[in-house]
């Protein structure tokens, strides 16, 4: 599709193009450093990218992010886009598709859901390699793609200059079953430790996972003892009311073979009471099993676990096919659960099955993320594309510096076991593969987000400097800190400088790449046209491509290049101008002067 935006309008402004101009960011930036994100609602980026190097844009970010939308990205447009960008001078980078690293859904966790979407994000960051086969090609992917936030809180007041921290509950996952429950912060007075003041107990998190990990635990054991000692009381009473010779021959003989008629029932009251004492004990039976498989995934002191062996070795030869059904085995039945259940109760500390659901996901998004970095190095070693996470919108899971700092630090860690594992490499330096080939992309708009749950500017700094020495890729949008906008750099209140002089200061030499989603939706829809000046125009960015002489923030008067050249020598231009430079304005060193011209009153479209 043709595009008339650059009909030259002579010195000033396009009428075209609305200002949009709104101030510096108080960091100047060249225009070398700064690449645009295209639009992640076509398949065509091949055609994207055609249209948005137009205004000299050195790096493009390709679009993955819907993972629908990346699938139908055939594979010789990889091979164009790469050729175009190689032809032009324009360095790749990848948005990987948009989804949940950890595995965990609205149903709880799945492994079979965590593996589909390694082998998704695996397929990205192959295809990636495509796009740029002699660098280290950043591929961007989400810490979490709709998690809620694990813990919940607000900051309600600043102590010696430090915030003052009130959690709002925490999401929890039974780490055995995968299911996910959230708990809220209840009221309690009840006395701890001795002490009764009348006042509300604090909610902490520790305290409150130690608190449901031991109530579980002892309500897990109270239904045990409970069925147990149903089933063996049954047993019990049998034994008083029947003679020896019948409870001996319940399971060999039919009642309906005895023409004893008053021996005939007893057998059958004595089958009935029986068949309920064997479901109740079958019932402990297979809770016992179920508490020892917990127990034994997740318990960690070393005595306990010893415990634990101890009586599997013991009751394994009690174990048999036909255990739980069998009349015979009644007995063995009632004594390896109540031995199970002896042993369970009497384990020094309470198996920790419940976990903080942000511990769990870290955990499991991790191990996704080693696996791509290692199927990555094996195919394509020093030129890998790099796993760089980035923060979602802040008030989702995994969205602060600590989350994604604690998450990088375990990924690398396992990616290095898998080196280590896998390709013999030393320790050393499997650890110096890790730290080139995974790190953290910082969107300095998500992070902003933080300031709806009262975290300062001050805070937001310290966010970036927490993170910086990880960060490999930088995501430019603005936002007012309260919903997850994205607009040009200058338009919000981020405190963009001093969190790149944060990134400066550790070393970072990556891309800033912009993503103005909101520009898109609201703004190109009304003639606002591409992001890429007004974010030039807010970094005060050279004309040229040294830090002296003009900028793009001086008032405007340099023709609207960055607006996109659009088709080289359009017919229109021809049928309004004509093919000699004697029908071009005078500034441009034609024949025709003033305002009442050729041009005056051409249509702009």
């Amino acid at each position: 599709m043709a595009s008339y935006e650059t009909i030259y309008p002579g010195v000033e402004y396009s009428s075209l193009m609305p200002s949009s101009y709104v101030g510096p960011v108080s960091y100047q930036s060249p225009v070398s450093e700064l690449g645009m994100a295209i639009d992640p609602r076509t398949a065509n980026q091949l055609g994207e990218i055609n249209l948005k190097i137009n205004p000299g844009v050195e790096t493009i970010e390709v679009q993955g992010t819907f993972a629908h939308i990346f699938e139908s990205v055939p594979e010789k447009h990889l091979d164009e886009i790469r050729r175009l960008m190689k032809l032009t001078g324009v360095k790749p980078t990848l948005h990987g598709p948009m989804l949940e690293p950890s595995g965990i859904g609205e149903q709880g966790y799945l492994e079979e859901n965590r593996i589909g979407v390694e082998k998704q994000m695996e397929s990205a960051i192959l295809r990636a390699h495509k796009l740029d086969p002699e660098g280290n090609i950043p591929v961007t992917f989400h810490s979490t793609a709709k998690l809620p936030e694990f813990r919940p809180h607000l900051i309600v007041d600043r102590k010696d200059g430090k915030p003052v921290i009130e959690e709002q509950g925490m999401w929890v996952i039974d780490d055995f079953t995968g299911n996910m429950n959230f708990i809220k912060p209840s009221k309690r007075y009840f006395p701890e430790e001795g002490k009764f003041t009348g006042e509300i107990f604090k909610f902490e998190a520790g305290k409150e996972l130690e608190r449901v990990n031991e109530e579980s635990w002892s309500q897990n054991l109270s239904e045990l003892t409970y069925y147990a000692d149903r089933g063996e009381n049954i047993l019990n009473e049998l034994r008083k009311e029947f003679p020896d010779k019948i409870l001996s021959q319940l399971g060999k003989i039919d009642p309906n073979n005895i023409n004893d008629e008053q021996l005939r029932i007893q057998f059958k009251e004595a089958q009935r009471a029986v068949t309920h004492g064997q479901i109740f004990l079958r019932n402990s039976y297979r809770s016992m099993k179920q508490l020892f498989d917990r127990a034994y995934n997740v318990i960690l002191n070393e005595e306990d676990k010893r415990k634990l062996e101890e009586y599997a070795i013991e009751v394994t030869q009690k174990v048999t096919p036909g255990i739980e059904r069998d009349f015979d085995k009644l007995n063995d039945l009632k004594d390896v659960v109540e031995k199970g259940l002896r042993t369970l109760s009497n384990l020094k500390e309470p198996p920790k099955m419940i976990k903080v659901l942000n511990e769990f996901a870290i955990d499991k998004s991790a191990q996704t993320f080693a696996n791509i970095a290692e199927s990555a190095f094996n195919k394509y070693g020093n030129k890998s594309p790099i796993v760089s996470i980035e923060n979602p919108p802040a008030g989702g899971g995994l969205s602060r510096a600590e989350d994604l700092k604690e998450l990088i630090e375990t990924s690398r860690k396992k990616f290095v076991e898998n080196l280590v594992q896998h390709k013999g490499l030393s320790i050393s330096e499997a650890n110096g593969i890790a730290e080139q080939m995974i790190g953290a992309t910082w969107d300095v708009g998500h992070i902003n987000m933080l300031r709806k749950k009262g975290y300062t500017e001050k805070d937001i700094i310290e966010q970036t400097k927490l993170i910086a020495p990880f960060v490999k890729h930088v995501h430019l949008s603005d936002n007012f800190g309260l919903d997850h906008t994205e607009l040009p750099m200058g338009m919000g209140n981020v405190p963009l400088k001093p969190m790149l002089e944060e990134l400066k200061k550790a070393g970072f030499k990556g891309q800033k790449i912009i993503e103005a989603g909101n520009w898109w939706e609201f703004f190109a829809q009304q003639g606002g046209g591409n992001p890429f000046w007004p974010s030039i125009e807010a970094f005060d960015s050279p004309i040229y491509s040294s830090s002296y002489g003009p900028t793009w923030g001086q008032g405007g008067r340099y023709g609207t290049f960055y607006l996109g050249q659009g088709p080289i020598s359009p017919p229109k231009h021809h049928e309004l101008y004509g093919a000699g430079f004697s029908n071009l304005p005078v500034e441009l060193g034609g024949e025709i002067p003033g305002d009442r011209s050729r041009f005056a009153g051409t249509p702009n479209q």
